[in-house]
């Protein structure tokens, strides 16, 4: 049997929530499980992500795949960052998932904006016409 960690979806139409279980990669995505490792809640204006982290370790050692949406929660979580120290041989014991921050978005400047930009930094960088200009000989 190949397991799989993978999002089964719940909720009112057009407003999911997802639980994270282990099930057999044949079963459908809202079908029969093997356990529910979990909870995700985009809908929020932070997303709710809850995991039971001893859970989750022991089916990713035991060959669990997570899916790739699953999987990048999981790297947020930190305990992809665990398990991977565990899988190196390092020693885990007492240490616990830290969250990553989530990076900050850059504004999106339009080609009008950033020609208007260059434009003046062009001319900042460009020496006054007064300077430029030579005295005339006397």
């Amino acid at each position: 049997m190949a397991a799989v960690i993978r999002l089964s979806r719940f909720g009112k139409r057009h407003h999911p929530t997802y639980r994270v279980v282990v099930t057999d990669r044949r079963k459908a995505r809202d079908g029969q499980f093997i356990e529910q490792l979990g909870f995700y809640d985009p809908n929020l204006k932070i997303a709710d992500v809850r995991f039971e982290f001893e859970r989750v370790m022991y089916w990713l050692g035991v060959g669990a795949q997570p899916s790739d949406t699953v999987r990048s929660l999981l790297k947020q979580q930190g305990i992809m960052a665990l398990f991977h120290e565990k899988r190196a041989g390092r020693s885990i014991d007492g240490k616990t998932p830290v969250p990553v921050a989530p990076k900050a978005k850059k504004a999106k400047i339009s080609r009008k904006a950033k020609a208007r930009l260059e434009a003046e930094k062009a001319a900042a960088a460009a020496p006054p016409a007064e300077a430029t200009a030579e005295a005339p000989a006397e």
